[in-house]
């Protein structure tokens, strides 16, 4: 069996920018990260590297940011009252938090902190940067109906909404 489409994948990565410098890794906690494949819940560049892979596949591959994140958009700023971040803790140039917005919670960086209100960079943290993945394929089975129906994988007891 191979990665495809409607297909559930458990891999194990580190991630890494220009600089070596390690960004994300599944390695520490030893849980690999599973994704149904084929349903963008993954950066285009990553589905297109693993597509075809099998269990125990080794890959290292490069994703530039039109594959990625995209590139970094200067104009993608929103104020926000600060009041509606206190549940963030205290308020700093450079902290990531997490903004409720029309489309879910999104991830910011505060560029700036007014007296009433701070200034949120809404770039994904990994917009504009290339990432340099080390994957191994450590499962592959066919996804569920529900899950096929529902976009997600599920766990053992379900996926645990209605």
């Amino acid at each position: 069996m191979h990665v495809s489409a409607n297909h559930v994948i458990s891999v194990h990565y580190n991630l890494r920018d220009d600089n070596n410098e390690l960004v994300d890794t599944t390695y520490d906690d030893n849980k690999p990260m599973v994704y149904l494949h084929g349903r963008r819940q993954m950066i285009d560049g990553f589905e297109t590297a693993v597509a075809k892979a099998e269990v125990g596949a080794k890959l290292s591959f490069s994703v530039m940011p039109t594959e990625g994140y995209g590139l970094r958009n200067m104009n993608n700023t929103q104020r926000i009252p600060s009041k509606y971040l206190k549940h963030e803790g205290r308020l700093t140039v450079g902290k990531n938090v997490h903004v409720n917005t029309d489309n879910g919670v999104k991830p910011g960086c505060i560029i700036k902190v007014g007296k009433f209100n701070v200034d949120v960079d809404m770039n994904h943290p990994l917009a504009g940067k290339n990432l340099h993945f080390e994957v191994e394929i450590m499962d592959i089975r066919k996804a569920r109906d529900e899950e096929i129906s529902h976009g997600h994988v599920h766990g053992e007891s379900g996926c645990g909404h209605a």
